[in-house]
């Protein structure tokens, strides 16, 4: 019987695992898409981050989708918007479902029973996530998109911004 639970902090080694198992694939399937990780290490950072934070912080939640073991899992938190509409939204992080046991409805079930009760219950009228360009699965699926994220690494954009000659941009009596 499948189950959707709510993770704790018990349950971070598995969903480490389970994370560093998601970011392996992403990255074979999407090698140019975002940062390269170190899946390990980053499965760890994240881990430890739930362990501090599950249970604790009010705005961080992880459900499970399990019957004798785990089969995958949805990681989120509520964001609050410095400006727009809606004011607050469940974001979600990531969701993984083991590859044996996907096609069987375990990520529907996970926000059937995890995501969307608790954004009911505490008012929370849109979830939002983001994809990897080249990923059509969630505009398949109906999912909007509704904002783009760009990246530039601190090094290039050193070099962008470098004051040039003619330059008129400086702000006067401000000591940098």
């Amino acid at each position: 019987m499948r189950v959707v639970r709510p993770a704790g902090p018990r349950d971070v080694a598995e969903l480490a695992r389970m994370l560093e198992r998601l970011l392996t694939e992403h990255q074979r399937a999407f090698p140019d898409t975002y940062p390269r990780l170190d899946p390990h290490a980053a499965a760890a950072h994240f881990g430890a981050e739930w362990y501090r934070r599950l249970g604790v912080d009010p705005t961080v939640h992880v459900w499970l989708a399990a019957d004798r073991d785990v089969r995958g899992f949805l990681a989120g938190e509520v964001w609050a918007r410095p400006v727009g509409e809606p004011p607050s939204v469940f974001y979600v992080e990531w969701i993984y479902v083991a590859p044996e046991h996907r096609k069987s409805g375990i990520g529907r079930l996970l926000f059937r029973e995890g995501v969307l009760p608790y954004c009911r219950r505490h008012g929370l009228d849109v979830v939002e996530g983001r994809t990897v360009p080249g990923d059509p699965q969630w505009a398949r699926r109906g999912w909007a998109t509704v904002a783009q994220s760009i990246m530039r690494g601190v090094d290039a954009l050193t070099l962008d911004v470098a004051e040039r000659p003619g330059d008129t941009g400086h702000l006067e009596g401000v000591r940098q």
